[in-house]
């Protein structure tokens, strides 16, 4: 216990006790008629205090409801001589400190004092609960909660947090259980006399089941997360070169969270999210994990498998439902390139902590195919990949917190606030689905409801009741109005299906506008594969795009935005089921979401299997030619991959690898032809009309490849280009292959 908290509870212990003792000796609990009734109340105190639950490294009481009830029956002064003193005596049986036991009593007994008060002062009776003391009993239960949680706050605030926003988030995740606690205190104190003491026996299975709730939900929660700890450990045991990674990124991610100051449940949350990340490696075999030479495809799509495993592990536990998210995108990048393509506005914050602290640990720990990074270069790394692997944000926080640096110094206090701003809350109280209350069946049930109350509350005007009800029969009107056409919509669709439509031409007839895609699971090669791909022209690299975000947890589906902005809905299923992508210029309402699901089962037993495309192959003398535009062949050799494969790990020698193509694509026209013809090694063919050109493109190819970013310690590309003679094009099938598809009119309007 530092200096400054001693003395913190120092103040408000003086400023309690002797205050308390001072008004039990000057009688002001005199007025009581019979203290006789006070002793149930504080024996309740003391076995709710003592029946505390224990969460993490506090203790949850349930005492404020006996505090309330004796505040409202025998005024502020016993309410808070009953909180000091059941704290006294229960934490003192269980010899704690001293500190520990001045500190609890002091802040239970202010705050049902001070509860006690307001109850007064806003105009309620002392021993009294009825209809005219409702506003002053909803004082009472809301300044208990806020004193309370603002004596706390200003104990963790001598320890160095920010006292507003301590009491912020200590008031978000305190408010459903206190509002729970003073209701029920307000209902003893209503039972606690001789005409209504039949409610006492009712509320006391209540308050027993609320501690049974709250204990079970805690041992739940602390043998769900033992048990993963455990698996967790397991799998960093299985290779010795990455024992104890989980662990390490965790502490990472733990130091970070503390950098930034960011509230103590989204911070555990990230933490174990953090322990958890690669629960999925159980599922790749041990000599893959630490094989020193180069991985074989097969090996490959088994690593890159182990995020969305890891996801697949976490998701059916519900307190670790976002942490699943987290897990599965650990392997994303900033800019939309990582395992799944997820675009980057929907990579939370959250996982881009992940990213950057299991990046930092891999770079900082000895490979079997490179040596450990210092800390400098792996900083040097962190802050060059900015904004391309890593959010810029957490790059520079994350940078700044191992250099030993004063996070909001070094990053400003404007920066520090938009990086704390995209992190995501955990709501105290499930917020309701609004879309569901929102619906037309909802909103005339509730009217209706709210008709018929009203209608017998005595003294409310009539005409309450008559709006109340008009509105119940317009929302009723709407709601059999959307269901027809609902129900239109999903037969025209059906029809359209029946009468051979595809997908999205039925989608279309349903007033669903849009293209899809059908997509099968490949296990050989552990990716999807487009059935019969029939989309809008330049539709290719979104297919693309679609095929790795099917590999993300396909039971729940998948949806959102593709990097071109459009929307995709991906339908739900196992590997072994064929899968409907849906895209469309505007995001699908939940009715048409529905009948995407809908259209996919009907239509999926007449889709045609996927079957390999067969190219037409020319030999190297047979060239397309129109005019004088002709089809010229390039080679392109990066000379990278190797390099970059011992330095840094095939992974990031295949992200180098995809920016080159990325950059060469970029180059061509409408109608021009790349493809990977292995490791680090491309064919082109371009439309030319005389030698002067090809040597132009190369120049500008050569430039843009040499611009290409590898990691710390690599080599940068040195490209080499050479034109093939027509003897080579005859013996080489994957570049007749290449010519073949040129396509010289679509080239010649594009030039």
């Amino acid at each position: 216990m530092n200096r400054p908290l001693r003395i913190y509870i120092a103040i408000v212990s003086a400023a309690f006790w002797p205050a308390l003792i001072a008004a039990i000796a000057t009688g002001s609990l005199r007025g009581i008629h019979d203290p006789t009734l006070l002793a149930p109340l504080f024996g309740l105190a003391v076995a709710v205090e003592a029946m505390g639950v224990r969460k993490q490294e506090n203790t949850i009481g349930f005492s404020a409801v006996a505090h309330l009830a004796t505040a409202v029956l025998f005024g502020p002064v016993a309410a808070a001589a009953i909180a000091a003193f059941a704290v006294v005596l229960v934490d003192g049986i269980r010899t704690r400190q001293t500190m520990f036991i001045l500190m609890n009593s002091s802040m239970f007994g202010i705050a049902a004092w001070a509860a006690g008060t307001v109850f007064v002062a806003t105009g309620g009776t002392v021993g009294s609960v009825t209809p005219a003391e409702a506003l002053p009993l909803m004082a009472l239960v809301g300044t208990r909660l806020v004193v309370n949680e603002a004596i706390f706050s200003g104990a963790l605030a001598t320890m160095g947090a920010s006292f507003p926003r301590v009491l912020r988030d200590n008031l978000r995740d305190s408010f459903g259980q206190s509002i729970g606690e003073g209701c029920l205190g307000v209902l003893l104190a209503f039972g606690y006399t001789g005409e209504r003491w039949v409610i006492l026996p009712f509320l006391l299975p209540l308050l027993a089941a609320l501690y049974q709730a709250q204990a079970s939900f805690e041992r739940l929660k602390h043998e769900t997360k033992a048990a993963l700890d455990a698996f967790a450990g397991v799998i960093d045991e299985r290779d010795p070169l990455t024992t104890q990674h989980s662990e390490r990124v965790a502490a990472l991610v733990e130091q970070f969270v503390e950098a930034i100051q960011l509230p103590e449940r989204e911070a555990q949350r990230l933490v174990d999210a953090a322990r958890f990340h690669d629960l999925g490696k159980v599922a790749v075999d041990v000599a893959t994990l630490s094989k020193e030479g180069r991985l074989t495809e097969e090996e490959l799509r088994a690593i890159r498998s182990h995020p969305r495993l890891s996801a697949r592990l976490l998701a059916p536990f519900r307190f670790a439902e976002q942490m699943s998210l987290y897990a599965e995108l650990h392997h994303e990048r900033y800019d939309g390139r990582g395992y799944y393509a997820v675009s980057q506005r929907e990579i939370p914050v959250e996982a881009h902590v992940l990213i950057a602290a299991d990046s930092y640990d891999a770079m900082t720990s000895k490979r079997a195919y490179r040596p450990a990074l210092t800390p400098q270069e792996a900083v040097a790394e962190l802050r060059d990949k900015s904004g391309s692997q890593f959010h810029p944000l957490v790059a520079q926080a994350f940078a700044a917190m191992i250099e030993g640096s004063d996070v909001p110094d070094a990053m400003g206090k404007k920066q520090l606030n938009a990086l704390r701003a995209e992190f995501s809350r955990i709501p105290t109280v499930p917020r309701p689905n609004l879309s569901v209350l929102l619906s037309p069946g909802h909103l005339a049930v509730n009217f209706a409801a709210l008709a018929l109350v009203a209608f017998g509350i005595p003294g409310l005007p009539v005409w309450v009741a008559g709006v109340a009800a008009a509105a119940a029969v317009v929302t009723a009107g709407w709601s059999i109005a959307s269901d027809i056409s609902s129900r239109r919509r999903r037969s025209a669709a059906l029809a359209a299906l029946e009468a051979g439509a595809s997908a999205a031409d039925a989608l279309a007839a349903g007033g669903l506008p849009c293209w899809a895609v059908w997509l099968r699971f490949r296990r050989e090669s552990f990716e999807y594969d487009a059935v019969d791909p029939s989309g809008p022209p330049g539709s290719e690299e979104a297919v693309a795009e679609i095929c790795k975000r099917a590999l993300r947890p396909g039971e729940r589906g998948e949806r959102g935005q593709l990097s071109t902005g459009e929307w995709i809905e991906i339908t739900a299923g196992d590997m072994d089921t064929l899968r409907l992508a849906v895209v469309a210029d505007r995001r699908p309402s939940a009715f048409e979401a529905s009948l995407v699901t809908q259209v996919a089962e009907q239509a999926r037993s007449a889709t045609p299997s996927a079957q390999p495309v067969e190219l037409t192959v020319l030999d190297g003398d047979q060239r397309r030619q129109t005019g004088a535009w002709q089809a010229a062949a390039i080679v392109v050799d990066l000379n990278a991959f190797e390099n970059v494969r011992i330095v840094s790990g095939q992974l990031s020698a295949e992200r180098v690898v995809a920016e080159a193509r990325i950059r060469l694509k970029a180059l061509l026209r409408d109608g021009d032809v790349i493809a990977h013809l292995g490791e680090d090694r491309f064919g082109i063919v371009i439309g030319v009309t005389d030698r002067s050109q090809i040597d132009a493109v190369v120049r500008r190819m050569d430039a843009s490849l040499r611009d290409v970013p590898v990691p710390h310690r690599a080599d940068a590309i040195r490209p080499t280009f050479r034109v093939p003679t027509d003897g080579e094009l005859r013996r080489d099938k994957e570049l007749r292959a290449l010519v073949a598809q040129y396509a010289p009119d679509r080239a010649r309007r594009a030039g």
